[in-house]
């Protein structure tokens, strides 16, 4: 039998002693992850933990963020559009109602007090139309192209006919979906009272001018027919706003449904799977007791070593 001195231990491979630090560093690692994910209920908090899904939740959060813009402009953007296309079915009457009292001028039945009547009515709907034309929201002129701030018509009257002259410029203004399309939200003044043949208020003046002296003036029938095809412009003006509308009210639709799915695709890309967590923290924390006994022991007996 040999004596004390005589007893041998075997050294422990320090390569092997590193290995085992290291994984007992990784499953403390670990064991924090897991426990801060339970806490959490996030699962992917930086690149390093799941780059794939990092990735793509930077693509969702873009697009959800791109519904959430468009969402903020759109409730807006609509009720610029329904105010415009309200102001020109407001224009539309008074126009129907202009050409009516024309007509009436016109019939040479009339005689010079009921002219000047007529004139006198076509100068209130002139005044009415120029009104309209001058509309604004929200402290914006909405007929003045880009220039919001600045009044599009101003009226001139100390001419035969009277004069209008238009303020704004030609800008048209769009907006764009998330999807990419792009929608109109304005119709420049000039374009839609100003326009050559069809010119809205310059029809109307130069009725006002044709029936003020009592007598139909010459040019009142072929300024009558202007008036009817301003009229009409007016109306196909109108159609433009209207497609607006509809397209923006389906885009809204459309943004609104997205955000819900794209919002849900989103927690399950990152919410946890707290069982599924739970059971791997378990593992874990078996694995760290487990590498810390281990490591014990080695300790322990480099600690007999010391004694020999």
């Amino acid at each position: 039998m040999k004596s004390p001195k005589e007893i041998r231990f075997m050294r422990v491979d320090p390569l092997y002693i590193n290995n085992t630090v290291a994984a007992l560093d990784a499953a403390t690692a670990t064991e924090q992850n897991l426990t801060n994910e339970l806490s959490t209920g996030v699962k992917v908090n930086s690149i390093s933990d799941d780059p794939v899904a990092f990735a793509q939740n930077v693509l969702l959060s873009s697009q959800l963020s791109a519904d959430d813009t468009f969402a903020q402009t759109a409730s807006s953007t609509q009720s610029l559009l329904q105010v415009s296309d309200t102001a020109l079915g407001s224009v539309v009457s008074q126009l129907t109602q202009a050409i009516s009292l024309a007509t009436e001028g016109n019939n040479g039945t009339l005689n010079a007090a009921n002219l000047q009547t007529i004139s006198t009515q076509l100068v209130g709907i002139r005044d009415e139309v120029l009104s309209l034309a001058n509309s604004s929201y929200l402290g914006s002129y909405i007929f003045s192209g880009s220039q919001g701030a600045t009044s599009p018509f101003t009226l001139d009257t100390s001419t035969t006919p009277a004069t209008v002259t238009y303020q704004g410029d030609e800008d048209i203004s769009y907006v764009q979906t998330p999807n990419g399309h792009t929608i109109q939200t304005n119709l420049p003044g000039d374009q839609i009272f100003n326009a050559p043949g069809a010119s809205v208020l310059g029809s109307l003046n130069a009725l006002i001018a044709d029936f003020s002296s009592g007598t139909a003036a010459p040019t009142s029938v072929a300024d009558l027919g202007q008036l009817n095809q301003a009229l009409n412009y007016v109306d196909q003006q109108r159609t433009v706003l209207d497609a607006s509308i509809t397209q923006m009210t389906a885009a809204s639709n459309y943004s609104a449904s997205e955000s819900v799915q794209l919002q849900s695709a989103q927690d399950l890309l990152l919410q946890t799977n707290t069982a599924q967590v739970a059971s791997q923290l378990s593992s874990a924390e078996t694995q760290q007791a487990a590498l810390t006994q281990v490591i014990a022991a080695i300790e322990k007996q480099g600690t007999l070593f010391d004694s020999i």
